[in-house]
This record gives structure tokens, sequence and C-alpha cells, in this order.
């Protein structure tokens, strides 16, 4: 395996887990299985990338192999990344709106309120 090789992989997963395969697809109105798929594109696309560049067939497909089987664990590291940054960003970005609720400001009147206001 090169470093190209395992570019083509890094570059696989994340073309489809940030989305770009899905947005492609709905661009062109097409749906392909294979640009779905992290491990299926990685295979794939490693494969002809080492056959085009003269790998001999052997090492080709296993180095496809073993790409597409580290695409399969990058591509669950990078979905429990984003469920960590969701919640990150969720508590970072928390606002005091149940505090607003529950006390009231001297604008605010409760409607259907049986107390009569003090003046």
């Amino acid at each position: 395996m090169d470093w190209e090789a395992a570019l083509v992989a890094a570059s696989c997963v994340l073309f489809v887990q940030m989305g770009l395969s899905e947005a492609v697809q709905k661009t062109l109105r097409v749906h392909l299985r294979i640009l779905s798929c992290p491990k299926c594109l990685t295979f794939w696309s490693v494969l002809a990338w080492n056959l085009a560049h003269g790998t001999p067939v052997v090492v080709s497909v296993a180095a496809s192999f073993l790409l597409s089987y580290a695409a399969t664990w990058a591509a669950l590291i990078l979905d429990g990344l984003s469920v960590l940054y969701n919640r990150l960003y969720e508590t970072i970005t928390e606002t005091d709106d149940t505090s607003k609720e529950a006390a009231p400001g001297p604008d605010d009147q409760a409607s259907g309120s049986d107390e009569v206001p003090k003046m």
C-alpha cells in the first residue's frame, strides 16, 4: 500500500460522511449504492487507483480489502465524533429559555389568571 492509496481511501470516507455523495446523487438525479457506502466506494476506488498505477493485481486487491476495512472503522469513528460534537454544540449554545419562562417579567401578564394585579 502506498500513501496515495491511503489518501484515496480517506477521501472516499469523507466524501460519503460529509454528505457530498448524497448531494451529488441528488443533483444528478441518480442513486448508486457504491457512492453511498464508504466501504464499497473505498474498495473500488483504491482498486482502480492501484491498477491504473501499475500495482500487481494481488497487491491491489489486498490493499483494497484492507483499506475498505479501515474505512469502515474510520466511518464509525467519524460518526462517534459527530455525535460528540452535536452534544457539545447543544451544551454550548443552550440558552436561558427555561429561566425566562419560569420567572415572567413585569411586562408579562398571565392570561386567565384569577389574581388581581397589585398597584
